[in-house]
This record gives structure tokens, sequence and C-alpha cells, in this order.
């Protein structure tokens, strides 16, 4: 029997990111200072217990699954056929600005998309937004979407004009569509991709599986073991799907990303595979106040809170998007874990109603780091 658990503790010498570190193959679905959300089996619950934690039952994963995941739930979320339909959509209804291109294939063979929005020429800037790594987070497919419909649909508006001026916009928003489609028809709650580990499991931790600083880490939020929910793959690049997102960085040479996630309604930033600050001075800043800004505009739209705050405050982690796209290449890279905040709240599953606010909110902080990393910010300023 599954349960999600929250576990606490009063005791100064068994800080809640010890356990953090123990090999228990516990799924984390929040962490902070004052407590950890996990979804975890009975032995696991006991283990836990024993080892001094305060363990509360929050539900039954069952019944989480029964009060959130109700029958209608699949509605306003995209599979994988109706976005590649609807992205074919958007590029046929703007040619003269839009390119889909299948960047890439995964193990059961289904196609990778990636819209390429802007005029196209060799020298302009470019971003990309990337969502779904993780099955799952369906509200992670859905933003990258809208942020890609808007600048078709608005491309003829003066401020959209001025932005596809300037430069590129890149649109990938389900890097994991194998595991997306698992987590439609088989298991709501699935997070990987859909590889056979040779020991019978399924599947690898897409967000564990890049290059930079790959398998550093062994503990439960970057996992050795084939069967644990944050397993980090064979090597570094072994799955299809980050070798296309590899690859695409590669050849685009983004001026900056973002790949969203949820939950927690967190702006994040690297490190994560290390509590310490990166290094450089401006780059420190650069992704510290690009964070913060986009925080503030999130919080403007309907006074929801994103916080700004390096990857490894949430929880330590080696091999994920942000750190390989800016340790390797310098990219200001950053991952939003979109709403809720809790789960309590819902967690993982997010009714469709939340989807039109939480675009909403998360089209401003799109849009602010488009401005200020594509340098139209003057441009819009004097439009003002």
């Amino acid at each position: 029997m599954e349960l999600v658990v929250e576990v606490t503790s009063e005791e100064p010498a068994r800080p809640l990111s010890k356990l953090l570190t123990v090999p228990l193959g516990l799924d984390v679905w929040e962490a902070n200072a004052d407590r950890l959300i996990l979804r975890a089996g009975e032995p696991q619950v006991d283990r836990i217990t024993k080892m001094g934690y305060k363990v509360r039952q929050i539900v039954l994963v069952q019944e989480h699954l029964s009060s959130f995941a109700a029958e209608g739930m699949q509605e306003g979320y995209h599979s994988a056929a109706s976005l590649e339909e609807d992205m074919r959509q958007l590029a046929a209804a703007r040619p003269d600005l839009a390119v889909l291109h299948e960047i890439g294939r995964t193990i059961e063979g289904r196609p990778i998309w990636g819209l390429q929005i802007g005029e196209r020429r060799g020298d302009r800037r470019k971003l990309l937004f990337m969502g779904c790594h993780h099955a799952r987070e369906w509200i992670a497919v859905e933003i990258p979407f809208l942020i890609a419909r808007e600048l078709i649909e608005n491309a003829d508006a003066p401020d959209v004009s001025r932005r596809l001026t300037q430069g590129e916009i890149w649109i990938v928003p389900m890097v994991n569509p194998d595991g997306h489609e698992f987590s439609r028809t088989e298991n709501r709650l699935w997070r990987k991709n859909r590889r056979r580990n040779p020991d019978g499991s399924f599947g690898v931790d897409p967000n564990r599986n890049y290059g930079y600083m790959w398998g550093t880490l062994d503990v439960p939020t970057s996992s050795h073991v084939p069967s644990d929910e944050t397993y980090v793959g064979p090597r570094a690049f072994s799955e299809p799907e980050t070798r296309t997102v590899r690859d695409l960085v590669a050849t685009q040479r983004f001026a900056g990303l973002i790949t969203f996630h949820s939950f927690s309604q967190l702006v994040l930033y690297p490190w994560g595979y290390t509590a310490e600050e990166v290094q450089d001075p401006v780059d420190r800043a650069t992704l510290s106040n690009l964070a913060r800004g986009m925080s503030e505009c999130i919080c403007q739209v309907h006074g929801k809170i994103y916080t700004p705050q390096p990857s490894s405050r949430l929880y330590p982690t080696a091999g994920d998007t942000t750190d390989w796209t800016f340790g390797e290449y310098g990219i200001p890279s950053f991952t939003i874990e979109l709403r809720p905040k809790t789960v309590e709240e819902g967690g993982f599953i997010l009714p469709a109603s939340a989807i039109q606010p939480t675009w909403e909110e998360n089209r401003s902080a799109a849009f602010y780091l488009i401005d200020r990393l594509l340098d139209v910010s003057a441009h819009v300023a004097a439009a003002a």
C-alpha cells in the first residue's frame, strides 16, 4: 500500500536534509525546511519512523488519485497526438514565421516536436522553452504550448512582432511523450521515460540524465537504482530524449531557456548538484536577478508567489537540464515549478480549470525573460 506522507523533525541533529541522503527509493513531492512530502510504501514509512522522524499520513495514494484524478480530468490537457496536431496547425497558420521540426524520436518511436518561431535569420538571438521532462507533470506541457500559440496568433501585434524580429523562440512542449502517454493510460503518477532496464524495471529520469555532473550524487533525488523514480540512467545522455535536447542546444546555442515542471511554485536556477553558489559574480547576479524579476512578474498577475532560489535549496540533484545548459554553455537557465503550491491542492494533478490562470501568470514571466535576453526592452519602454 502506497501512502502520501508528511515527514518532519524537531531534532537539530536529525535534519530533514539528512533523510534525502538515505537510499530508501523515496518519491519526493515537496521539500522545504519545515517538511518533506513523500510517496512511500509502508516498509519505507516504518524505516523513516524508526530513524526518529515524525511521519503523518496525508492520504493513501489511491485516495489521492480518486480525489483529484476524477473522470474527465484529461479534458483540456494534450495527449502526444493532439499536441502534434495543434502544433502543426500553428505552423500552418504562419508559415512565414513558424517551422515545425521533428527534433528527435523516443524509445517507443514517438516524435519529439520543436516549433521554431521568428524571422529565422542566422544572426538572431534564440530562446528555448521546454516542458514535460517528467511524464506526470501535465501542466508543464500546456504552458510552453500556450507561449507558442500566443506568439503565432498575435504575431502582428506590435509588441510580439518586435520580439520575433529581434530573435527566435523555440518551443518543445513535450520532451518525454512516451512517459506522458503512459501517465495518461496506465499510471497517472508515472515520472520517467519508458526505457526497459536490465533488472526488469522501467524508466530513466530524463532530468537526471544530462552530462554536467551526471552521476556525482547517489541519493534519493538522483539515484543509481534503476527502479527508483530518479534513476539517472546507465550513463550520461543514454536516453534519446536527452540526446535530442543536447543536439538542439548544441546546434542553436540559445541565449536563455526555461524548462517547465510542476509542482511547488518556484523559479529555480543553478546549481542543483551543489549548495555552493555560482562562482562568477556577474553570472550569479544575472541568474538571481532574472529569477527574481520573473517571480515578481508572476505575482503581479494573480498574486501567486513563485519563490526564486537556487535549485539545490529544493533538494540536491545531479545531471539536470539547467545545470548542464549553464555549466556547459553558460546559458542563463531556469526551471519554473508551476502550480499548485502543495500536495493538499492536488500536487501533480492540477484541474484543467487552473490551466488558464497558470498560463496568464507564466506568460508574464516568459515575456519578461524574452525582453531581457533578446534585448527588446528598450523598444518596449520607448513604445509605452
